[in-house]
């Protein structure tokens, strides 16, 4: 033994994500998505500037279904937004000459980080005819920052994604389908299936899942983590829904584990 005591280090991961999984579930409810993210307003920023208004802004764009032009705008700018900072990431400030720093390293990832909450928090208020644009924005953001930046924040989209499917309307067959769609990507995006399916050698479609983006990785990176204790209570406290479309995505879900 080297002294160190992995029983009460195992214990304190265990009340860590019991806590985390209290802020979504209580009662055996889901509750409402706090923002999470660390946003500060110090400095001469304390007057009430806010330094996140250009996310929202991107947001609403997302969230504008008036026009196929204006969504495609946005993407344009969100793709700009990343190169831009991956391209300050990448200059070394001793010599000038490039490196392979870290994307999301510094400022960037606060931006990204209160970006992806806006994106979430636009799924909660939005009304259904404005959310397609919203899913494919967060799904669009998740790949470009990869999975180990987005492992973070795993149960706060797991979170949002099954509250699309619990609020689905029974009248809108469309937005049963695309709420379903989002959350099997979102799953597949964290836990990608069991390893059962990977160590075999037949090639399985998951036909819930028609487009599955590329995950941009990270070298070094374990592939798909194991899912927290907090996403998996998160998970199981819907099983019982009174929803069919809930029990069959939430089915679905723990196949992937």
């Amino acid at each position: 033994s080297d002294g160190c005591d992995m029983e009460s280090f195992h214990s304190e991961n265990l009340i860590e994500d019991a806590f985390e999984a209290h802020n979504h579930i209580l009662d055996g409810k889901m509750q409402p998505l706090k923002p999470f993210g660390s946003f500060r307003l110090t400095g001469p920023l304390e007057s009430g500037v806010d330094p996140f208004v250009f996310n929202r802004s991107l947001a609403d764009s997302f969230s504008d279904n008036s026009s196929r032009h204006t969504q495609l705008a946005a993407t344009e700018v969100l793709d700009l937004f990343f190169e831009l900072f991956q391209l300050s990431s990448c200059v070394d400030s001793r010599d000038g000459t490039k490196s392979n720093t870290d994307t999301t390293s510094s400022g960037g990832e606060i931006i990204f980080e209160n970006l992806l909450s806006v994106f979430c928090e636009f799924c909660f208020s939005k009304a259904w005819n404005f959310k397609s644009g919203i899913m494919s924005a967060v799904l669009n953001l998740m790949n470009r920052m990869g999975l180990r930046w987005c492992k973070q924040y795993e149960v706060e989209v797991l979170h949002t994604a099954l509250f699309l499917v619990k609020n689905a309307p029974n009248d809108m067959s469309l937005a049963g389908k695309e709420s379903l769609k989002f959350f099997t990507q979102i799953c597949w995006f964290f836990f990608e299936g069991p390893t059962s399916w990977k160590d075999s050698k037949t090639l399985i479609h998951d036909v819930l899942c028609p487009t599955r983006v590329h995950i941009r990785s990270e070298s070094g990176e374990n592939d798909h983590a194991i899912i927290s204790e907090a996403s998996l209570t998160l998970l199981l406290s819907e099983l019982s829904s009174t929803s069919h479309l809930v029990r069959f995505a939430i089915r679905h879900a723990l196949r992937l584990i």
